[in-house]
């Protein structure tokens, strides 16, 4: 690792890891809806999360980091289990997608405050 791809593993783990969480609390939010509105906060919920796991397969394809297709592979299954009502289950892959994308963050954390740069 060198600096410019510690600062990227950074910069994509933290950015992830926030919209995992944003997302976690948006999927807690599906069992407050009901008929066409549930269906409708399902698909845009859906949307959002292909959006966040799009964005975990470039921070893959930039780093190189296994944990971000890990993580991106949570996001598919969260998906799948909102589409079956399973929102209990999609909240779990999102924390394990969470802690997946806190790997790199460490990981360049101390490549960068070894040599200097923090």
């Amino acid at each position: 690792m060198n600096a410019k791809e510690a600062v990227a593993a950074y910069q994509f783990s933290e950015r992830s890891k926030s919209e995992l969480i944003a997302a976690s609390q948006i999927v807690a939010t599906l069992y407050d809806y009901k008929g066409a509105e549930k269906a409708a906060a399902k698909r845009v919920t859906t949307n959002f999360l292909e959006l966040f796991r799009s964005n975990l397969l470039l921070g893959f394809n930039m780093t190189k980091n296994m944990n971000f297709q890990k993580a991106a592979d949570c996001v598919s299954e969260a998906i799948s289990r909102i589409e079956a009502d399973d929102f209990a289950g999609a909240g779990q892959k999102l924390g394990d997608a969470v802690s997946f994308t806190t790997t790199p963050a460490q990981e360049a954390w101390g490549f960068l405050s070894e040599h200097g740069f923090l």
